[in-house]
């Protein structure tokens, strides 16, 4: 059942961060309709627009590469007719992992906002 739903989370996380960089790849990051919430100063200026833009496309897209890895690794638990038991260390270091992928996922904006 913890395989599942740690699957499940990272999947989850791997399409969230998909569909950040997609809006980056298509320039709508500081779109008011279609992005995110930027400051004034990246939305009128075009090169801070087009960074905010790369900025997204390129760390969302590797955070859900990062994300998916996990949830891909995992589907031979769930297939397998075998019970496996997860350890604590397992799930703290999966934790630990999920958090790393977070924090690449939210340094685009973070760093938009610095702008």
């Amino acid at each position: 059942m913890a395989t599942t739903v740690l699957a499940g989370l990272f999947l989850l996380g791997a399409i969230t961060s998909a569909l950040a960089a997609y809006t980056g790849f298509k320039g709508w990051v500081t779109d008011p309709r279609r992005g995110y919430r930027v400051p004034d100063r990246v939305r009128r200026d075009p090169d801070a627009s087009r960074r905010a833009n790369s900025l997204v496309a390129t760390w969302c897209l590797l955070a859900a590469g990062l994300a998916l890895a996990p949830a891909v690794a995992v589907v031979p638990l769930l297939a397998s007719s075998f019970r496996v038991e997860v350890s604590t260390g397992f799930l703290a270091a999966t934790a630990a992992y999920g958090l790393i992928v977070a924090m690449i996922a939210r340094y685009p904006f973070e760093r938009i906002k610095r702008m």
